[in-house]
């Protein structure tokens, strides 16, 4: 998928485009919104109770 030319280059871009502090702080930010999203989507989903299913009627 990637080699290491393409994987440096897009290192490089990162760490430019997050050259100040209120950037890497705001990026950090919606990090966590997005884990703490599918986090909580993904307890949501684990603790639904199945149905159970009568096939007979």
């Amino acid at each position: 998928m990637f080699n290491m030319n393409q994987l440096e280059i897009l290192l490089s871009v990162l760490d430019e485009s997050l050259d100040t502090r209120k950037k890497r702080h705001l990026v950090g930010g919606v990090l966590m919104s997005i884990s703490l999203l599918f986090g909580g989507l993904a307890t949501t989903v684990m603790t639904l109770k199945t149905e159970d299913i009568n096939y007979n009627e």
